[in-house]
């Protein structure tokens, strides 16, 4: 079985984890009480995603270096290095298990030798600025092998506005469109509001994401996707990934149950094709349901999507339309 997961928040809830500090920014509630050996390795952890896990598939994860909303500018930076580095330094000691990639291709060779395969991404560009530094920051996590950037999370920055705002990008935000596709980086939607994401639509010239959304019409989060923007992406040929999070998949303050996940994808093949969708599980940052939890739990929504909606479609959500979209550098 073959996945590529679009999103997951593991490299910061391990790299912080024990700091006080980490709790500030959101984490997993409940992680102080999990011994820090127990939260200190990629190979083996007590978070949603370990390489021991993943080992039981073919699996590509977008391991994505989340800069909280309270940081800008130089801080912003130095903590987006620092979790950089963390990853680096893990897959330096675990060199059998993962493999740093950028394409597709580069992650089927990784599974031909029986690793994992682990692309890099960023969420919420609070480090990039119009101060002179934007450019060489840029040219920084390119050659970092970034792959995709979330503009923002739920706040303001330099860029755009959250979805807990109002505003749209900024003009500094729109000539970072252009400079992140100049790149190869691909432009990331999700958390941006709607103005935002028509800013987006009006100065993109390549396909975008939204790396872990799921549809508005089915549960009314701002952080899901209206029809419209599900058409949008799929007009441009972009991809949707579907996130695992409870309170993105019902609005009744409950744990989500299958048929919630299903009520999404359902929606999202029938409003935009099934070209479109893949796999966000939003893993490590955000209360999954019990069925998806540990990450080893997406062999249910396997099997619940290929009883549902075949062994096709599952083929193409699980693996082929995102591996299409990052075939290339």
């Amino acid at each position: 079985m073959r996945v590529f997961d679009l999103h997951c928040d593991t490299l910061d809830r391990l790299a912080l984890h024990g700091e006080a500090g980490g709790a500030a920014f959101g984490y997993m509630e409940g992680d102080s009480s999990i011994p820090h050996a127990r939260m200190s390795s990629l190979l083996s952890n007590d978070a949603h995603i370990s390489l021991e896990r993943t080992a039981q598939f073919n699996w590509c994860q977008c391991f994505a270096v989340f800069v909280p909303d309270e940081l800008r500018g130089d801080a912003a930076w130095s903590f987006y290095l620092r979790i950089r580095d963390f990853f680096r330094g893990q897959a330096a000691q675990f060199e059998k298990q993962l493999a740093l990639v950028r394409t597709s291709g580069e992650a089927e060779c990784a599974f031909g030798a029986g690793k994992t395969a682990g692309m890099l991404t960023v969420e919420g560009a609070a480090f990039l600025a119009d101060d002179g530094h934007a450019g060489e920051r840029l040219d920084a996590i390119a050659d970092d092998g970034v792959r995709m950037v979330t503009l923002t999370w739920n706040g303001r920055n330099a860029l755009g506005s959250g979805n807990v705002t109002e505003d749209g990008l900024t003009p500094f935000g729109r000539t970072c469109i252009r400079e992140l596709e100049a790149r190869g980086i691909v432009v990331d939607v999700s958390h941006l509001n709607d103005a935002g994401f028509k800013d987006v639509c009006g100065c993109a010239q390549k396909p975008f994401a939204a790396s872990h959304s799921n549809a508005r019409a089915v549960c009314g989060h701002k952080r899901n996707l209206a029809d419209w923007q599900l058409r949008e992406i799929a007009d441009r040929g972009g991809i949707v990934g579907f996130n695992y999070y409870n309170d993105f998949l019902n609005d009744r303050g409950e744990e989500a149950t299958r048929d919630d996940a299903l009520r999404h994808i359902d929606h999202i093949l029938e409003v935009a094709g099934e070209d479109l969708l893949a796999l966000g599980s939003d893993y490590d940052g955000s209360e999954v349901p019990r069925w998806l939890s540990p990450c080893t739990g997406v062999a249910n929504l396997h099997d619940i999507v290929v009883k549902e909606f075949g062994g096709e479609i599952a083929s193409k959500m699980f693996w082929e339309n995102a591996a299409r979209f990052f075939a290339e550098k």
